[in-house]
């Protein structure tokens, strides 16, 4: 099979005509708006909790680590 057909026997492929650029440019807009929201919301104390058990985790297991070489 070449490039652009189907993989799965009875499976059709359409190709779609792109986007108009002033649509593209709207949702571009609006994921990036969407995205700034995400990001400035703070981070949940919970995930802050289990980021800081698994930082401790780690420590003491490189520090177990270390002291068992010859």
């Amino acid at each position: 099979m070449g490039a652009g057909s189907a993989s799965k026997q009875g499976e059709s492929t359409t190709i779609q005509p792109p986007l108009p650029m002033e649509l593209q440019g709207q949702i571009g807009q609006r994921l990036r708006e969407a995205y700034n929201e995400l990001i400035s919301e703070p981070v949940p104390d919970r995930f802050v909790q289990l980021l800081q058990q698994l930082k401790t985790r780690e420590s003491q297991n490189s520090d177990e680590g270390q002291g068992s070489d010859p």
